[in-house]
């Protein structure tokens, strides 16, 4: 059956014409409830059967190693699924799935660096393109543009800069670094490698960053998969809701502050979303914005963005009920790159799976870009190439310990470890891994079959 999506009926008030429409519609099937959201917010308004169309979903990166739950923590290929249907019946052919998915792995001679088409695999990805005939592609096999910005210039794909509509299709998750990644934060994704280090600036606020990708990329239309929701992300460790919202507008920032709403967060406490307000004159008040479909209230659900710290910041919070003393780890911060940030939750759990009781002999971790040593401890771990640059020659390092890498990996992390004689047990990790990928099987509220698609690589169940 073809699903019809047409303009929305314009209210005839000035005041309501002249407010940005934005749609918060309950997801209660397949393509219905999109094409409802879209139809509310005039979605398709500014799209012609001619158009190339590129969809940027949240497609965050697939570990091979280990299984991943992924509600909340990626777009929901259903709803992308949805979306390429939706095109299809209004007569467009040239459509993208794109995304430029962080690689690591083994350089070198026999090594392989894992990607977007990686996890275009493990999902079942190539199920869309032999269905439909789009296109999947992962933005670092293509050239990227300069853009020059107020202070700062950034390389972001070509191939979203050129296409005559992209459609941005974020996860309503919460991120450890920017309180919540939503449609401004999921354009990160289109910049290259180089430009990603840059936003993890020593002196420049990651937010300021990430309230600027929108005015160079500019979506014609941001969809905010709500089907899931993501506490503590962006990543594994996060713990997802069934909340199935969809949130739908041609106008990027009415979708985050609704979006921020529904996560109990105030959008002024949002810095990308303030600066980006700010910068554009722009009102952060839901009154500002012409809501249709469903009562916002009945969304909400307040999630947690943070992982708590010890109050000397020398550790995770958990332990001070573990007693692990002799060590410090202080807290990552914006400077931390997204490679090196999805390995501090193994590094802790490793030193976790070593401590028997006795005090460690006086290590120091340091991270990020911008962290400095503090005197008295007997081993400095300096984690990453960027403060093995910064720190290397530091007098107050006593014996430093190089994990080099960038990103980090794994098997570097272990080997160092093992090295200063810190006897950490991998099994302890994998068996933790284990369990968070295990923790909603046998729920009905959550459905692999909203990610994994036929000939998915990446499902486990």
């Amino acid at each position: 059956m073809v699903l019809e999506v047409q303009p929305a009926v314009i209210e005839h008030e000035d005041t309501q014409m002249e407010k940005p429409t934005v749609s918060l519609i309950r997801y209660e099937s397949s393509p219905h409830s999109l094409a409802e959201a879209l139809r509310e917010s005039n979605g398709f308004e500014k799209i012609e059967a001619g158009y190339q169309v590129l969809i940027k979903p949240n497609l965050v990166g697939w570990d091979p190693e280990y299984p991943i739950a992924p509600y909340g923590v990626y777009t929901t290929s259903r709803l992308v699924e949805d979306m390429v249907v939706l095109l299809r019946d209004y007569g467009i052919k040239d459509i993208t799935i794109g995304e430029g998915s962080a690689r690591r792995g083994r350089r070198g001679k026999g090594g392989k660096l894992h990607g977007t088409s990686l996890i275009f695999s493990a999902l079942g990805y190539s199920y869309l393109r032999e269905k439909y005939g789009v296109k999947l592609l992962d933005f670092f096999d293509e050239p990227f543009e300069k853009v020059d910005f107020e202070n700062f210039s950034l390389n972001i794909s070509k191939v979203v800069l050129e296409a005559d509509f992209v459609i941005n299709m974020p996860v309503l998750k919460t991120h450890n670094q920017t309180r919540l990644s939503l449609g401004l934060k999921n354009l990160k994704g289109c910049i290259d490698l180089k430009s990603r280090r840059f936003c993890h600036n020593e002196t420049i606020p990651l937010d300021l960053f990430c309230s600027f990708f929108v005015e160079a990329i500019r979506p014609s239309l941001t969809v905010l998969d709500g089907i899931y929701a993501l506490e503590k992300g962006p990543y594994y460790l996060g713990t997802a809701y069934r909340i199935n919202a969809i949130v739908a507008s041609q106008d990027p920032l009415a979708v985050d502050v609704l979006g921020a709403m529904i996560a109990g967060f105030e959008p002024m406490a949002v810095d990308h979303i303030a600066l980006y307000a700010e910068r554009n004159n722009r009102s952060l008040n839901v009154d500002s914005f012409t809501v249709k479909g469903c009562d916002l209230a009945k969304f909400k659900k307040p999630l947690k963005w943070d992982f708590r710290w010890r109050e000397d910041n020398t550790g995770p919070k958990n332990w001070d009920k573990l007693g692990v003393s002799g060590i410090s780890i202080p807290k990552y911060d914006q400077t931390i790159c997204t490679g090196c940030a999805s390995m501090y939750n193994p590094l802790s759990m490793l030193f976790t799976s070593a401590y028997k009781g006795e005090p460690f002999e006086g290590i120091e971790v340091l991270s990020g870009k911008k962290m400095k040593p503090s005197q008295g401890f007997n081993k400095t771990v300096l984690f990453g190439n960027c403060m093995i640059r910064k720190n290397r020659r530091d007098p107050n390092i006593k014996e430093a310990v190089y994990i080099r890498g960038c990103p980090v990996t794994l098997e570097e992390i272990i080997g160092q470890l093992g090295k200063m004689g810190i006897n950490a047990h991998i099994e302890f990790f994998a068996q933790f891994r284990e369990s968070l990928a295990k923790r909603y099987d046998g729920n009905p509220d959550f459905d692999p079959r909203h990610y994994f698609m036929p000939g998915a690589t990446g499902y486990n169940g």
